[in-house]
């Protein structure tokens, strides 16, 4: 454990050369492959007969099968490479998607993964504020998900003061969460795009400006968020907006945000690989796949995230998941060209859904401003995908936009009429 204490933190105060993180992250990887084949009953399985070249090790690993998450369904505990009366903590994937899977983190993992989300929380609040007194309002859909334990315990070792909100809990609620952040003078808040936009729409509706309010920094995670809608939610707010972290239950954070709005790869916890999708063949763009080299609970060996990111030079950019790519007119686009492409149109907006059907688009908007040139921006959105755009500006959206993130960007922003999935 101090081993990897120090890696980490050599690495985070650049003090490893990039051979070095090559050198280090081979014989760790040497080391993962060994511990789970030894431990892990489904990959002592998966893996028998598989070995790394010591030569060419890491091209060595890309003729290692990949890991699923059906896989990860199917084999349920199997997975895991220790007793769960030896972890530090045990979480499930909500099962939105499908099965719940087991996602159990042991201290080695919280502390790894911990130290990268905590080296970027410091320098944000130092940035920001000066220092830590900052109060934070972390907000998450609910208990199930693992980023509520890691920002409380980041703020506790950091001594920066917070409060567990929970907007969609039924014992708090939107209402008297926007009431405590209001009252107890929150500067900064930790919660999806969703939430941050839902509570500045209630406080509109409560004719509360947010001028009034103290937040300063919002940092924002958990489902799909552009640079476009970083930019939205800044203007919206009147404040800064970053990346919180990325990553998932599975494999922990891959990546924290900075204040230059880039989010930062977890270098010396993991190897990425990108693997190509058709259609996409631009460079550095795939779906991710990431094998873990820290051996915790549950390391995973090629495990294909579904996520399609943008790799470069140590940076990384979340594009959507690879389900949630949608073809319109015969052409094929990521939910980031999707988003992106509205709000470049519309500066300021609550939320967005769009309706397909056989001969044209339908996208509706809630948006704060008074006025929009809706002929040109429909005449844009036209242009761009190619087909007939019906734009509107509405007061509400189907509820399941609403809220759907949680599942997936397509489930909550798309609803497709030219077939049967809706």
């Amino acid at each position: 454990m101090k081993e990897w204490k120090n890696n980490i933190a050599k690495y985070l105060n650049n003090d490893l050369s990039n051979e070095e993180v090559l050198s280090l992250k081979k014989k760790k990887l040497f080391e993962v492959f060994s511990y789970v084949k030894e431990n892990s009953k489904f990959y002592k399985e998966k893996l028998k007969g598989k070995e790394l070249s010591k030569f060419d090790t890491f091209n060595s690993l890309k003729q290692i099968p990949f890991t699923t998450k059906e896989e990860l369904r199917d084999a349920s505990l199997d997975i895991c490479c220790m007793p769960l009366d030896e972890v530090e903590v045990y979480y499930e994937t909500t099962g939105t998607t499908g099965p719940t899977t087991p996602c159990p983190r042991s201290k080695l993992d919280v502390i790894c993964s911990g130290a990268y989300v905590k080296d970027a929380l410091k320098n944000l609040y130092k940035e920001r504020f000066g220092g830590m007194n900052a109060l934070t309002a972390i907000m998450g859909p609910s208990e199930l998900y693992a980023f509520g334990d890691t920002y409380g315990n980041i703020c506790r070792e950091l001594s920066i003061p917070y409060v567990r909100l929970w907007p969609e809990s039924p014992r708090v609620e939107l209402e008297k969460a926007s009431e405590l952040i209001k009252k107890l003078d929150v500067k900064v808040l930790i919660c999806s795009p969703a939430i941050a936009l839902s509570l500045a729409r209630y406080y509109r509706s409560k004719n509360i400006s947010i001028s009034d309010l103290k937040v300063k920094q919002i940092l924002l995670l958990g489902e799909l968020c552009t640079s476009e809608m970083l930019k939205n939610i800044s203007r919206i707010w009147l404040c800064n907006c970053t990346h919180g972290l990325y990553g998932s239950q599975e494999v922990h954070t891959l990546a924290t945000g900075s204040d230059d709005g880039n989010l930062n790869i977890s270098d010396t916890n993991y190897i990425f690989e990108l693997i190509p999708i058709k259609n996409f063949n631009f460079k550095n763009i795939g779906e991710l796949c990431v094998t873990m080299l820290v051996p915790g609970a549950k390391p995973l060996i090629r495990f294909k995230t579904g996520d399609v990111v943008k790799l470069h030079d140590k940076r990384l950019e979340v594009l959507g998941r690879k389900s949630d790519i949608i073809k319109i007119n015969d052409v094929e686009y990521l939910p980031a060209d999707v988003e992106k492409t509205i709000l470049k149109k519309v500066p300021m907006l609550y939320g967005y859904e769009v309706s397909i059907y056989p001969n044209y688009l339908k996208v509706d908007i809630i948006s704060p401003l008074e006025s929009l040139d809706v002929e040109n921006i429909q005449e844009s959105l036209s242009t761009y995908f190619g087909i007939e755009v019906y734009f509107n500006v509405v007061t509400e959206l189907d509820e399941q936009t609403e809220t759907g993130a949680y599942v997936s960007w397509k489930y909550a922003r798309i609803k497709d009429f030219r077939n049967d999935e809706f």
